[in-house]
């Protein structure tokens, strides 16, 4: 009889490290994430995904550990899927990157608005963007992409393995902070080009004829031709924001990786 219990116990200390783990990803993950999903939902997803996750994780090393064990372990569970959530939030700020740049060139730079799911200022071309690429994550089944990094990275780093911080961690932050500027650079660069093009034909207008009010022209003449190539170019988005979300895979896998030591 005690070994049956002792059995159950260690399964329930195994599934509440899972459940830590799957929590943390529901927190800070781009989709899972936002505030307008209820608590209740996310807590309810944790709960089936741990669930599922559990028939596959050894649980012969957990039984003679100690509460305080137990709870040390679930705090480092749970930052290693606030970590992995994180990740995929760095990765799909390069929207709103891609935003700020192109409402610098067509003025709309000073008129941010809130995003109500992070509760922060957001560029408005950058929230546009961001939302169909979130539409475009769904549609590719890129929320599949992402539970299934969290569920291999129960096999790259087990729970109950020490994370292992070396110096690897400080060139994948500067990797992945150089990709979501390049990629952001990439995603503005057909709007950039024809503000720019647009600004030296009214530079050279401006000397040609004095009397025509350049700034007065100008702005409206921007916002419209930046709307115009924006909604030309927008097709051509999807399969740059299908590679970016095939990257935050890889990127989820090498944190990993990293954490393994």
């Amino acid at each position: 009889m005690n070994e049956v219990l002792n059995q159950i116990l260690n399964y329930v200390n195994v599934y509440m490290l899972i459940l830590a783990r799957c929590i943390g990803l529901f927190i800070a993950s781009p989709v899972f994430g936002r505030k307008n999903l209820p608590n209740i939902f996310k807590l309810g997803f944790s709960v089936i995904l741990a669930y599922i996750v559990l028939p596959f994780i050894d649980s012969s090393n957990f039984e003679y550990m100690t509460f305080l064990q137990i709870l040390f372990l679930a705090i480092k569970e749970l930052m290693i899927g606030l970590v992995i959530g994180f990740i995929a939030f760095i990765v799909f700020s390069s929207f709103f990157m891609t935003g700020s740049f192109i409402d610098r060139e067509l003025g709309f730079s000073m008129a941010n608005v809130v995003d109500p799911q992070y509760g922060f200022q957001v560029p408005i071309t950058g929230n546009l963007i961001y939302i169909i690429a979130t539409l475009i994550f769904l549609i590719v089944d890129g929320h599949h992409y992402l539970i299934k990094a969290l569920i291999n990275s129960f096999y790259i780093v087990p729970i109950n393995n020490e994370i292992i911080l070396n110096s690897n961690i400080l060139k994948f932050t500067i990797d992945i902070f150089n990709y979501i500027f390049v990629m952001a650079i990439k995603i503005s660069i057909p709007i950039t080009i024809i503000i720019l093009s647009t600004n030296l034909i009214l530079g050279i207008l401006a000397r040609t004829m004095p009397q025509m009010n350049v700034f007065v022209v100008g702005m409206p003449i921007k916002v419209i031709l930046g709307l115009l190539i924006l909604s030309i170019v927008f097709p051509y988005y999807e399969p740059i924001m299908e590679t970016i979300f095939k990257d935050m895979y890889k990127f989820i896998f090498n944190i990993t990786k990293i954490l393994q030591g």
